[in-house]
């Protein structure tokens, strides 16, 4: 029989990387899983050690360093990955990329040696089709934004997370700022009070006004905290720098300072006493 020349085998198989079974059984945001399954696309098959920087991994995900921070905290509390802070050995001023190591057995399983599998081999595919979304799970990944941007206002206002509810008012104004707005917007807005004199009660009433319902009201609102957290957001250090202790220096407030924009217009910044030495 001869073969078509023209016939070409085709296979939507490409690149994959193998997630342990314990992983799933975690009770990780859908943000930080998918994180844990880019970095082992980096990881060293023997020992699980990966260093991509910061920057690449929030490249890769379509996301801001800040959230890839937020995750590696949550693998890290789950014990999914150990983070090792490196630098240069000729000049220890210099920071290199972390190095990643990721946990493939359950840390409750270290000393328990991998079960002979009983079932059978999984079958091939013997079509290409591309697969169908599940409607369940789409649900619950947007159910697991919602809680992020819950989870962070909470951070951001210092209120007590068993006391303060996700009620109806609440997730329904998120859905509509992550129905309208990237993700992270509605993230940085929701933590954009905390630059507004008068949000933050410095005003007739002294009464702090940072409400989610009132942070994601409409456009404006979303829009307004959001370009005022970007435009006064806190110093970050250099990326893959350790974070630095800091006392406040006395003549500031908790280490904030009362700043006069170039409109003339007073916001709250960072005090130089919050930088590194």
């Amino acid at each position: 029989m001869t073969q078509d020349p023209q016939l070409e085998i085709t296979t939507d198989t490409g690149p994959f990387v193998l997630i342990p079974e314990w992983v799933f059984g975690l009770r990780l945001s859908s943000q930080a899983f998918r994180l844990y399954a880019l970095l082992a696309t980096y990881a060293d098959w023997k020992d699980g050690s990966a260093w991509p920087s910061r920057k690449t991994l929030a490249q890769r995900l379509d996301t801001t360093t800040d959230s890839i921070d937020r995750w590696l905290r949550e693998l890290t509390k789950a014990g999914c990955v150990t983070i090792e802070r490196r630098t240069d050995p000729d000049n220890t001023a210099r920071n290199l990329t972390n190095l990643y190591r990721l946990h493939r057995v359950a840390p409750s399983r270290k000393n328990t040696a991998t079960p002979t599998r009983k079932d059978t081999a999984t079958p091939g595919r013997k079509n290409t089709a591309l697969t169908i979304p599940n409607k369940n799970e789409t649900h619950l990944e947007q159910r697991d934004v919602i809680k992020e941007v819950f989870s962070v206002w909470l951070e951001s206002t210092g209120r007590d997370p068993k006391r303060t509810k996700l009620d109806r008012p609440r997730e329904t104004r998120i859905r509509w700022a992550l129905a309208n707005y990237p993700q992270q917007d509605v993230l940085d807005a929701v933590r954009g009070w905390e630059h507004s004199l008068f949000h933050t009660g410095k005003n007739d009433q002294r009464k702090v006004y940072n409400d989610l319902t009132l942070l994601l009201r409409n456009a404006d609102k979303v829009e307004y905290f959001r370009d005022l957290y970007r435009q006064y957001a806190p110093i970050i250090s250099k990326p893959e720098e350790p974070r630095v202790e800091w006392k406040p220096c006395g003549k500031c407030s908790n280490g904030w300072v009362t700043v006069t924009d170039e409109k003339g217009e007073e916001r709250l910044a960072p005090c130089p006493c919050r930088k590194p030495k």
